[in-house]
């Protein structure tokens, strides 16, 4: 198991004993850093990310305790800070938590125990701050992601609404004559009617699987088959963009529910196709993992178009995110890859996404043997 990392203290005091001691008391359970001055101490604090908590002597040469610690707000506005000070100067304190903002005040000489629970309540303190923030933060991502998809969700509706009702009007008033012309009209209303329905759907797919109301019925499938189907059903698509699928996977079979890992196969291939250069390929491939450490089934998919940025490879199998600039109908990640990670993850498997630098792009799916 991984441990956690530990809380990073910088202590700034101008005498050699202080910093020893300190590094002695606590240098087992934190990482310490220390300076022999205020300046060193400003400057430490800009190389060293992630300070938790800043201990700081108040009588320095040059710069006091107070004047460090009201600098060092700027530098580093979230660690806690608390002052250090072997003299009875209630002003130093006073102005300590107004202009330093200051969490508690030591006095030297102190007690050991003593002082590790009041570095210890700090460090609590700081870490519940830190989760408020990185939740805020998180909140902020996903309203920001939400109004992006519901900007979507409300252009792709609108497209096939618009098909839908223009050609459904001019075709009550008359503006198709000829059978041909008759015949166009319905077809174009019912591919909008199609696509409507494919997007309801796939929200539908969406909700349900981000609820953990998936129904998952397992039984020994053959992968391959459910790929050369998934393959045969968007076969056209790739054949408007000349674009040739090669699947190399056989006879690899595995428990699966069979209805859902082919929609992940046909949603994974309807992606890569709308993401690949024209007439390039696409491969397909499969094989059974029996190493120890890791063993399951492993299936790939690679294709050759514009690379992913490392924000995009990040968050590919987000919901709501959208790949692109909507405003501009570039292309979006939609709702087929949240739809996938989340069958992958019901069937307790992983899926993944690395880009290289020279255009190629391979998901990797690896399923429980």
């Amino acid at each position: 198991m991984t441990q956690p990392a530990r809380h990073k203290i910088l202590i700034v005091d101008d005498e050699r004993q202080i910093l020893e001691a300190f590094k002695r008391i606590l240098g087992e359970e934190y990482q310490i850093i220390t300076a022999a001055s205020a300046q060193m101490g400003l400057a430490r604090l800009k190389k060293e990310p992630c300070i938790s908590l800043i201990i700081c002597d108040q009588r320095m040469p040059r710069m006091t305790g107070v004047e460090m610690l009201e600098r060092a707000i700027k530098i580093s506005p979230y660690s806690i800070r608390m002052l250090l000070t072997g003299y009875a100067d209630i002003h130093a304190v006073i102005d300590a938590i107004n202009k330093g903002q200051i969490y508690r005040y030591l006095t030297k000489p102190w007690e050991t125990a003593p002082l590790k629970l009041e570095i210890k309540n700090a460090l609590k303190i700081y870490q519940l701050q830190k989760t408020i923030r990185d939740q805020n933060e998180k909140l902020k991502e996903l309203d920001h992601a939400k109004d992006q998809f519901l900007m979507l969700i409300s252009h792709e509706l609108k497209t096939p609404l618009t098909t839908i009702l223009s050609f459904t009007e001019s075709y009550l008033r008359g503006l198709a004559e000829t059978a041909s012309e008759k015949e166009n009209f319905v077809r174009r209303i019912q591919e909008g009617a199609l696509r409507l329905k494919e997007l309801v759907d796939e929200t539908i797919d969406l909700v349900e699987a981000q609820a953990g109301k998936l129904k998952i019925q397992k039984i020994k499938t053959d992968l391959s088959s459910l790929v050369q189907e998934a393959i045969l059903a968007i076969h056209e698509k790739a054949v408007e963009k000349k674009i040739t699928l090669e699947n190399s996977i056989k006879d690899i079979f595995c428990h699966v529910d069979p209805g859902l890992m082919k929609k992940n196969f046909l949603k994974l291939l309807d992606y890569a196709i709308s993401a690949a250069d024209e007439t390039s390929h696409i491969w397909l491939t499969g094989r059974v993992e029996r190493k120890k450490r890791k063993p399951g089934i492993i299936i790939t998919l690679t294709y050759a178009g514009k690379p992913l940025t490392a924000a995009q490879k990040k968050r590919i199998f987000e919901p709501f995110l959208v790949v692109g600039d909507i405003l501009t109908h570039k292309m979006g990640s939609g709702l087929g890859l949240p739809i996938c990670k989340s069958i992958i993850d019901a069937h307790h498997g992983e899926i993944s996404v690395t880009a290289s630098k020279t255009k190629t792009t391979r998901f990797q799916i690896i399923l429980p043997s």
